[in-house]
């Protein structure tokens, strides 16, 4: 079962740091489906505004280097999940989210919203 979430309004380090915690307290106990896919699209929402500056910043690098291949690397499995679809049985759509989770997590840390750019 697919649910679809209203879209995630704010892309702030706060918005995303709520939804990880959100996402990480669905592991903890008996998540629904709808809460699970819920927790699928919010994550997938915030994952899309912040794959950009990654994506963004791996293209500044020397292609075949080693940290250009780090952040491609990471990037393409982050979009390989996102494409994915949540599961149907609870126990895959709890790795699903916990992997998106995981993906969310590293952007954040790496690209968050509100972060200075350089030139900026």
């Amino acid at each position: 079962m697919t649910t679809v979430a209203a879209p995630v309004a704010e892309h702030t380090t706060a918005a995303i740091r709520a939804t990880l915690v959100e996402a990480a307290k669905l592991g903890q106990g008996r998540a629904s489906t709808a809460e699970l896919g819920g927790a699928a699209v919010a994550l997938r929402q915030h994952i899309e505004a912040l794959l950009p500056d990654a994506e963004a910043h791996a293209d500044t690098l020397w292609r075949g280097g080693q940290e250009w291949y780090r952040v491609r690397s990471a990037v393409d499995g982050i979009r390989a999940e996102i494409a994915s679809p949540l599961p149907s049985s609870p126990l895959s759509g709890y790795v699903r989210v916990e992997l998106l989770r995981r993906a969310c997590a590293w952007l954040l840390e790496h690209y968050r919203p509100d972060a200075p750019r350089k030139g900026s």
